[in-house]
Order: structure tokens, then C-alpha cells, then sequence
């Protein structure tokens, strides 16, 4: 089913929850999914100031998946259950709906908790893992949260006006209202207080430190939402995560500078396409060309001086990044990869 919204084509897909999830592409290139956070409408949030800039950038080096969460937007808005496994689920249905076998996953704001468990548990799925703006806002403390959420269901357009005033904070001034419209538009109020609070329930800190694919926090320093503190603790948090803090104060993604945001990531994702070993450590591709040679994994340990259980910890990280399932497929994508340097050359 199609819908063409200007430029726009919104299409759906039926998810295993019988929830009827709507999705845009744009672009071209490796595939990245831009996950929706808090609540969302893929037409709705064309009027904020950086959504042309931030998408059409990204769409210059990828093919941009995007989404309406499931309650929000043009998706289904019939809702109960809340957790986190059903956004999983349905992450996973537009991923096998679409026949993605390896993508950059993007996940602004409360969709970086999505993105984190979702790369953590399929680390043979996700190239490139982009983390912007996430952590337990101001707004959704324990402080706060209760004031909030009872001004949310009192009177929700005063609400999102305020809510929007402190998103996108140093953006265009059409922002807040074009904001505070999306999210009356995207969302009930009680969609939105059932959405945040089981939100709420997770701690992001059991999540990534688990996590094996190159990694960028990204974080706007003058984030009114979230501390820039928060975006330095998680980068901590994750395995070999790079942390970019940049000029700017609009939580929302794709108000402000949007264009901004959007060249980082593509410099962070650059060569995701032909050169995923990039991304390899030293002593990975040590050990994957000498596993190319034809030596065992005792061999290389005795040669290294390694135990052999930490040359297959450094074996299974360099599959999760080359994105193959086991030894033969490392070895044939690392000799091509050779072959594609020297032809380069």
C-alpha cells in the first residue's frame, strides 16, 4: 500500500503483531535505520527546520529506513503493550520486510536504548551503531516526570508546548511550534505517559557494555535534555565507542544544525560498504590474515604468546565487524579485501 506525501512515499508493512507499521526509504547506498524515538509522525515532522538537511544528507551516502514507532504517527495507534520486546519485534519485522542483511543503526534520543539492546544481540546485523542525545532526559527524571506526566494527561497541547520549548532550544523559533504540533499529532496523551513510563523502567548502563560493533556517541554540549556528562559516561560504558561533542542545543535531532549531525555520522560510517575491516583493531587483522595463512587458533596463540581463548575473543569481534558467521566466510571476504587494496593501489 502507497501513499506519495510530496516527496515522500510512505509505505506499510504488517507486522507479526497484526500492527500495521508505516515506513519511508530514501536514497541509496548501505542500508541505515534511523529509529523513531518517543513518538513520531513521518509527515508531521517534515516542518522542523533540520529535517530536510539531516535526511537528505544521510540519503547521499545510505539508504535511510525510517519508521512510525507502533502507537504513534501513521502507524497503528492501538496499543498495549508496551515493552521493550515488542519495539524489538517490530524492529525486526522491518528489517526482514525490507531484506536488510546489514545496516548502520541510528538511535536518537529514547530509541538509543532500542538500538543498543538491538546491537547487542545481533552484532552480525549492525555495521555502524550511532547513539545521539540518549540517556534519562530532565524532563523524565524522577524529579520531573510525575509533574509531567500529569500535565500531559490535564492538558496536553500546553504540555507539548512545553515539552517542545526545551527540545529544540536554539533552533529555528518555528521550531516549537512545529514541534509541539508533531507531537499533539503523532500521539494521545495517554500513548505518550504508557510510552515514557515503560521507558523509564530501563537502565541503558545493563545494556552496553556488552556491546561489539564500532560505536559513536554523538551529543550536542549545550543538550538542555541531556548533560553532555551522560553522553562522556556511556561512551566510557561501551567497548572501543568514539564520543563526538558538538556545537549546538537542540535535543531533537533534526532541529538546529541537523545537516551537522548528519555529516558526523556519515564520516563515522564512511567505508561500511567496501571496507568493513576498517574497523578491525590491530591485532584482529593480525590474527584474520593469519587465519587467512591457514594457522589454527593454537597456532596463532603459541606465535602471539596468547591464550587460545582470547584469540577466539579477537576472532569472534573481527567476524561481528566483517559481518560473517565463521571462518571460511572471514577468510574469502578478507582475501577479496586484499585483492580490492592492491588493485586500488
Amino acid at each position: 500500500m502507497l501513499k506519495t506525501v510530496g516527496v515522500t512515499e510512505v509505505r506499510f508493512l504488517q507486522s507479526r503483531r497484526a500492527a500495521r507499521i508505516a515506513y519511508v526509504v530514501q536514497g541509496s547506498g548501505p542500508p541505515l535505520i534511523a529509529l523513531p524515538p518517543w513518538a513520531t509522525h513521518l509527515t508531521g515532522e517534515m516542518r522542523l527546520s533540520g529535517h530536510d538537511s539531516f535526511h537528505q544528507r544521510l540519503a547521499e551516502r545510505h539508504r535511510v529506513v525510517r519508521y512510525d514507532r507502533w502507537g504513534t504517527g501513521l502507524s497503528d495507534r492501538a496499543r498495549s503493550d508496551f515493552s521493550l520486546e515488542a519495539d524489538l519485534e517490530v524492529l525486526t519485522d522491518v528489517v526482514e520486510h525490507l531484506k536488510l542483511r546489514r545496516f548502520v543503526l541510528v538511535g536518537p534520543s529514547q530509541a538509543g536504548l532500542l538500538a543498543a539492546v538491538f546491537a547487542r544481540r545481533h552484532p552480525e546485523r549492525v555495521s555502524h551503531l550511532v547513539l545521539y542525545g540518549t540517556r534519562i532526559s530532565a524532563l523524565t527524571d524522577e524529579a520531573t516526570w510525575p509533574a509531567l506526566r500529569a500535565l500531559i494527561l490535564a492538558n496536553w497541547p500546553v504540555a507539548a508546548r512545553s515539552i517542545a520549548a526545551v527540545a529544540t532550544r536554539g533552533s529555528d523559533p518555528g521550531d516549537v511550534e512545529a514541534f509541539a504540533d508533531l507531537f499533539v499529532m503523532a500521539v494521545t496523551p495517554e500513548m505518550a505517559v504508557a510510552l515514557q513510563d515503560a521507558a523509564i523502567a530501563h537502565d541503558l548502563r545493563d545494556v552496553v557494555g556488552d556491546i561489539q560493533v564500532p560505536t559513536l556517541v554523538l551529543h550536542r554540549r549545550n543538550d538542555p535534555l541531556v548533560a553532555p556528562e551522560a553522553a562522556i559516561a556511556l561512551a566510557g560504558w561501551i567497548p572501543g565507542a568514539r564520543l563526538e561533542l558538538l556545537e549546538g542545543e537542540a535535543h531533537v535531532h533534526s532541529a538546529g544544525d541537523a545537516g551537522h549531525l548528519a555529516e558526523r555520522i556519515c564520516a563515522f560510517t564512511a567505508g561500511a560498504q567496501r571496507a568493513p575491516a576498517a574497523q578491525l583493531t590491530d591485532r584482529e587483522a593480525e590474527i584474520v590474515e593469519r587465519v587467512a595463512q591457514g594457522q589454527t587458533n593454537a597456532e596463532i596463540a603459541a606465535q602471539l604468546v596468547l591464550s587460545v581463548r582470547t584469540v577466539e575473543r579477537h576472532l569472534l569481534n573481527a567476524y561481528t565487524k566483517l559481518g560473517v558467521r565463521g571462518r571460511t566466510e572471514a577468510i574469502s571476504q578478507w582475501l577479496q579485501q586484499r585483492a580490492d587494496a592492491t588493485s586500488d593501489t
